[in-house]
């Protein structure tokens, strides 16, 4: 797993305390190690909320689906907005990152766009940019596109988060790429005050498990969907 300052580590079904967790996302879809992913993203893939902060939705992804995960996530990043890291774009080039090979590239971002989201070409461009950034260097890779994240009540919501998730969903539908997110998929609804961080806007560890069950559903759909033409190496492992 990548990190913050790409501290390296493997995740897999021998993540620690992981296995035991309720397979909430259905049956496992490849047995460990087999598929290679790598999750892009902001604090929310880092685990901003966790405490310790840690990125508790991968790992509970990547143990639910026997994936091998690397992350690379960055508070305050997105497709259009820094934090203390560049952009998306530029961190892709920065040494060191999407160094691998992948069957799987997800990108999770989207929520800290909602800054400019009053500049809605913009925001396509960027994602039209990180999007063929990643297909030039990963041409192999299945690359899946995970949108914009709101808190449940008594959350932070962000009314522009939804009009650029719809940008997201828009740039995954032109390229023919896999696309979900926690707002449209309605991931945080019914969850009460104790899925949330002190700061009404991050999830807690509790939260960032049940959004790690839901993102391994998704991925599980994916997989499953037969979407999986621009990843030959994975589609001949998949039951």
């Amino acid at each position: 797993m990548r990190l913050g300052r790409r501290t390296t580590a493997v995740l897999g079904l021998l993540a620690i305390g992981l296995c035991v967790l309720p397979a909430a996302a259905g049956p496992v879809v490849a047995e460990p190690s087999e598929v290679q992913a790598y999750f892009f993203g902001d604090s929310l893939m880092a685990g901003t909320g966790s405490h310790p902060k840690r990125p508790v939705m991968a790992r509970v992804a990547a143990a639910q689906l026997g994936w091998d995960v690397e992350v690379d996530a960055w508070g305050g990043t997105g497709y259009t907005t820094t934090g203390r890291s560049p952009g998306y774009l530029d961190r892709l080039r920065l040494p060191g990152a999407l160094s691998g090979s992948y069957d799987v590239v997800l990108l999770e971002g989207g929520t800290n766009d909602a800054r400019n989201a009053a500049e809605p070409e913009r925001v396509r461009d960027a994602v039209r940019d990180v999007v063929d950034e990643v297909q030039r260097r990963q041409p192999a890779a299945l690359v899946v596109l995970m949108g914009a994240y709101d808190p449940p009540p008594p959350g932070r919501v962000d009314r522009r988060r939804a009009v650029v998730d719809t940008i997201v969903a828009a740039v995954a539908a032109e390229r023919g790429l896999p696309f979900f997110s926690p707002l449209s998929g309605r991931w945080t609804d019914r969850q009460q005050r104790r899925f949330l961080d002190g700061d009404l806007l991050h999830p807690s560890a509790r939260g960032y498990g049940v959004m790690g069950s839901r993102l391994a559903a998704e991925l599980s759909v994916v997989v499953r969907s037969g979407r999986i033409s621009q990843a030959p190496q994975l589609a001949s492992r998949t039951p």
